[in-house]
């Protein structure tokens, strides 16, 4: 069946050159568009290193401080602080585990005696912001717990930095680097990470506790520039998180005196926090996969209603060849199939070009297409392609098949022999 299917169509496409290409390539130019907006949506929300845990994993990045519990329209918004974090979140216990970071912004990295200083972003980091992110290690380890409770300067740095101080991987291990002008020592080198992993994204970290600016703890001060990761031993224990969470904040707005501290709904999953880009502005997710949705069914449906017309000028021209097989006992079902499947094969040829023009299009238009919430350009990754990118491929080539072919097939599989073999439809 399968091989007397491929050979008719083999054969349509020698007969009818030009509107079988059409045909292809109308399918593939929408599977591309459609395969380019989930690519995109894949490599934001998937799990992948770094962040291989995003599925199970909280994030509160922004509060809200109510100077004036009598006026509630009296507030800040800032990033939380690190007096906030250890008195809501270092001690919960439901977790598996809680990492706090300090982005401190691009910083000078150089070799003592080197001319030569490199502007890098530098993220700071507790210890278990290293169980929570899965770095692959190209030479050396990250820092302890027992070096991050201590201060000591330690520094892990991506393997681009490495490269430019030192030239390999392996010589920048154990090797003295400069920080803003402050002494550390190199005790890893990381893959190069891509820029829409937001939380494990950086060129050099270090512990915050070596920093005294990102280490200050002032009490009852719930501003500051820190962000809170919870891994969570499931995604079902989010719920009872947010609990804990909320009895902290509880907790802590009884020392708050005429202030209070107001999280905003947060601990978010990590597709809700996509869409708190900033902390007084947040876009409903709901409201987010419609918009997505109904772009995709644009998408689909204007192609198919034209793929559909290709279908019936195909069809009228086989007409008479439809009715002789209707006359030798074929049934319409039958019939229906056979142009299905047919069809389907097109379909198909056109939706595997189309997954590779989106591929062409991610990498040509990447300064567009791949741009981060902070305008920066990712890369290409490992996520773009997987198993799931190509079955959901297969499942639009289906559904784009089933539109734009059943009718004419019907239509077709239902006109009286007579009328078939003298090509009336």
């Amino acid at each position: 069946m399968i091989k007397k299917t491929i050979g008719q169509v083999i054969y349509q496409l020698r007969n009818q050159p030009l509107l079988s290409a059409i045909t292809i390539l109308g399918t593939a130019l929408a599977i591309a568009l459609i395969m380019v907006i989930l690519i995109v949506f894949q490599a934001k929300t998937a799990d992948y290193a770094p962040e291989v845990n995003r599925s199970r994993s909280l994030y509160v990045k922004w509060e809200r401080t109510v100077y004036d519990k009598k006026e509630p329209n009296s507030a800040g918004h800032s990033r939380p602080s690190l007096w906030m974090a250890k008195e809501v979140f270092y001690p919960l216990k439901t977790p598996e585990a809680v990492c706090v970071t300090y982005e401190a912004g691009e910083v000078l990295v150089s070799t003592p005696g080197a001319d030569e200083e490199v502007n890098t972003p530098l993220l700071l980091t507790d210890a278990d912001f290293w169980k929570i992110y899965q770095f692959h290690y190209l030479s050396g380890k990250p820092f302890t717990q027992a070096d991050f409770q201590s201060g000591i300067k330690k520094a892990v740095i991506a393997e681009s930095v490495a490269r430019r101080l030192y030239g390999d991987v392996d010589a920048a291990i154990g090797k003295p680097v400069l920080i803003n002008f402050t002494d550390y020592t190199v005790c890893g080198v990381v893959e190069n990470v891509n820029r829409f992993c937001e939380f494990a994204w950086s060129e050099v970290y270090a512990p915050y506790s070596s920093n005294a600016i990102a280490n200050k703890v002032e009490a009852g001060e719930t501003q500051g520039n820190h962000v809170v990761t919870i891994l969570a031993h499931s995604s079902d224990d989010f719920e009872k998180i947010r609990n804990e969470v909320a009895r902290g904040v509880a907790q802590i707005n009884m020392t708050l005196g005429e202030r209070e501290l107001q999280l905003m709904g947060q601990p978010d999953n990590f597709r809700t926090q996509l869409n708190r880009k900033f902390a007084n502005s947040y876009e409903n997710l709901d409201a987010a996969y419609w918009k997505y949705g109904i772009m995709i069914i644009v998408i689909l449906l204007v192609p198919a209603i034209n793929l559909s017309g290709l279908t019936h000028t195909r069809m009228r021209r086989r007409l008479e060849e439809l009715g002789i097989r209707k006359s030798f006992g074929a049934t319409q079902g039958e019939l229906v199939w056979q142009v299905l499947n047919e069809n389907f094969v097109l379909t198909l040829i056109g939706g595997m070009l189309g997954l590779g023009l989106s591929y062409l299009c991610l990498w040509l238009m990447s300064d567009w297409l791949l741009q981060t919430a902070w305008g920066a350009t990712a890369t290409m990754n490992t996520s773009m392609v997987s198993p799931v990118v190509f079955f959901v491929a297969l499942c639009f080539c289906l559904v784009l098949n089933l539109l734009s072919a059943y009718v004419p097939a019907w239509r077709v599989a239902h006109t009286p022999i007579v009328d078939s073999l003298n090509q009336k439809l």
